[in-house]
């Protein structure tokens, strides 16, 4: 068992099945849950998708929580077209995956994260590749989040945040 854990707050893509393979594959890291986002895909698409390439890659016992579906300063998220050409209708270049067997993880993203954050502290890893609506909202939920966790990754630089 890696020392450091991983979360991912992914809009499931092309892209992010990528990472999630990545991620599951890595020795050095313990992926412990997925947080869905809005962006490629909207967020149930999204979600939808890490169930299924989770399945599809054989770890099912990865939760993947329903992230929040805008961004704060919208009433809704309208996907762009630019989107679907590069992602496809399905967010995964139209790739016929079945219907995941999983569902969705019961329970809060947002609390999920902040009690990760408050049990694995430094040794805690997120990666989002999304917007960075749910880290915004859990930072405003929990402002010691900042100072707790160990590692925030975006697109592929690395966020030390204060602490």
């Amino acid at each position: 068992m890696a020392q450091k854990k991983m979360i991912l707050d992914l809009d499931t893509g092309i892209d992010d099945s990528l990472a999630i393979a990545y991620a599951v594959a890595d020795p050095t890291v313990d992926l412990i849950g997925i947080i869905g986002s809005y962006g490629n895909v909207y967020v149930e698409d999204g979600v939808e998708n890490s169930l299924k390439i989770l399945e599809l890659l054989g770890q099912t016992a990865v939760p993947v929580y329903q992230g929040l579906s805008h961004s704060s300063e919208t009433d809704k998220f309208i996907r762009m077209p630019v989107s679907a050409q590069i992602h496809g209708e399905n967010g995964i270049g139209e790739i016929d995956l079945p219907k995941p067997q999983n569902k969705p993880a019961k329970g809060d993203a947002l609390d999920f994260f902040i009690a990760a954050v408050k049990k694995y502290g430094k040794d805690l890893i997120l990666v989002p590749t999304g917007p960075l609506t749910n880290l915004a909202a859990a930072i405003k939920k929990y402002p010691a989040l900042v100072d707790e966790i160990g590692n925030i990754t975006i697109m592929g630089g690395a966020l030390t945040v204060p602490g």
